[in-house]
C-alpha cells in the first residue's frame, strides 16, 4: 500500500550523487561523512540544500540501522520526484520508439528498484506506479535502482485499468507479461508505442487488467525452469523491446 508521505530518505553515495545531479530541486538535506566534490557542493548551494555532517551513531528517523549508506544520506520530496500522470502524458511524444512500464501490484521494493534500473538501461520513457496495492518509492527502491530512479520519469497513477484505457486512446499497444500466454515475446515486433504491464510476484497480472491488454506475452523458457521473478522477467521484456528500437538506447528521443 502507498505510504502517504511527502519526503523520504535515500542512502548510498551513488544514489545521493545521482539525486543531486538529476533532481536537485527535489532535495532539501544531504548528510555526509565524506568530503563532497566542489561541483556537488555548488549544486547544493544553488538549490539551497542543507549540507550536514552525518553522525553514524544517530541515524535519521526512517533510515534503518542496517541500511548500507556508505556515509551518504539525502532527503528528497516525492512531490517533486514522482510526476502526476496527466502532467506527464500530455508532454510525452508518442512514437513507435516510446515505451512505458506499468506496475500491477508489485509488492517488493527490491523488484521495483531493479525494474526501474532496467527501464533506464533500455530506454523506457516512464515507469507508472499505482497508488494502491503497490510498493512505493522509498530508500530501498532508490538504492536498488543504483540511482536510476533519477534518470527515468516516475509517474503516479490511480486506477491501472483506467490508465491503460487512456493509453490505448493515445495510440499505445498494451502488452502484459503472462506465463500462460500463447504468443511469445520473441516473436513480437513492437511496431507501435508500447506499454509493458508487470504483475504481482505471486499472482501475476490481475484478470481485469489482463483483459485490458491487447497482447499477452510469454517469455520462452527451458522446461526445467518454471518461471523468472518479476524483476528478471521485466528485464528480459524490456531488452526484447529495445532490440526493435535501438534509437531508444541513444538517450532522449
Amino acid at each position: 500500500m502507498m505510504q502517504k508521505q511527502d519526503k523520504i530518505y535515500i542512502y548510498g553515495r551513488h544514489a545521493v550523487e545521482e539525486a543531486l545531479l538529476n533532481y536537485p530541486q527535489a532535495m532539501d538535506l544531504v548528510l555526509s561523512s565524506h568530503p563532497m566534490t566542489s561541483d556537488l557542493i555548488a549544486l547544493a548551494k544553488e538549490y539551497k540544500i542543507r549540507l550536514e555532517k552525518l553522525n553514524k551513531d544517530s541515524m535519521p528517523r526512517g533510515v534503518e540501522k542496517d541500511a548500507i549508506h556508505q556515509g551518504y544520506i539525502g532527503r528528497i520530496s516525492l512531490e517533486n520526484l514522482v510526476k502526476p500522470y496527466n502532467e506527464f502524458i500530455e508532454n510525452l511524444p508518442v512514437t513507435p520508439d516510446t515505451a512505458l512500464v506499468v506496475f500491477g501490484e508489485v509488492q517488493d521494493p527490491q523488484n521495483v528498484g531493479a525494474i526501474i534500473r532496467s527501464a533506464a538501461g533500455f530506454g523506457i520513457s516512464g515507469v507508472l506506479i499505482p497508488e494502491h496495492n503497490q510498493a512505493q518509492i522509498n530508500g530501498t527502491v532508490v538504492k536498488v535502482s543504483a540511482g536510476m530512479a533519477f534518470r527515468v520519469p516516475l509517474v503516479r497513477i490511480g486506477n491501472v485499468n483506467a490508465t491503460l484505457k487512456d493509453l490505448k486512446e493515445r495510440g499505445f499497444w498494451i502488452y502484459g507479461l503472462d506465463g500462460e500466454a500463447k504468443q511469445s515475446l520473441s516473436t513480437e515486433k513492437f511496431e507501435a508505442a508500447s506499454v509493458i504491464v508487470l504483475g504481482n510476484e505471486n499472482l501475476g497480472i490481475r484478470e481485469k487488467t489482463l483483459e485490458n491488454c491487447d497482447i499477452p506475452l510469454a517469455i520462452p523458457m527451458n522446461k526445467n525452469c518454471e518461471s523468472l521473478n518479476v524483476a528478471a522477467s521485466g528485464a528480459v521484456a524490456l531488452y526484447a523491446w529495445s532490440i526493435k528500437h535501438p534509437k531508444a538506447l541513444k538517450g532522449k528521443k
